[in-house]
């Protein structure tokens, strides 16, 4: 005996998603102004340091742990913990490139992003 196939839970799904505050404030809220236009040096600047610092970070800790352990030599393993504070550092002047105003642009980018997805998706 066949079963009969089950009704599918994404248009519940859909609907429950259309109604959500964040899709409805990002449906309603027109696209920034800051978002038109390109990014300035400072701006890139910050974020490819962001982006340098999770380099610098752990790939870069493991890529030394390995070199000492082919090279075995201990030693190496004591810049781990310079690599990781400067991965920090390096962080941290991203953030002060970036500054406060930031995170009005990441705002704004997160709700161009969850429109554009809802507009493809949701099929708003």
């Amino acid at each position: 005996m066949e079963e009969a196939p089950r009704p599918s839970r994404l248009p519940r799904f859909r609907l429950w998603l259309r109604g959500t505050r964040l899709v409805q404030k990002a449906l309603s809220t027109p696209t920034d102004p800051v978002l038109l236009r390109p990014p300035s040096p400072r701006i890139v600047a910050g974020l490819v340091l962001l982006a340098l610092s999770y380099v610098v970070g752990w790939p870069a800790i493991a890529a030394l742990a390995a070199v000492a352990a082919w090279l075995r030599t201990p030693v190496l393993l004591l810049g781990g913990p310079v690599l990781y504070g400067l991965s920090w550092l390096v962080f941290a002047v991203g953030l002060l490139l970036l500054g406060s105003k930031s995170v009005r642009t990441g705002r704004a980018l997160g709700r161009l992003l969850v429109r554009k997805l809802a507009e493809k998706y949701l099929r708003v």
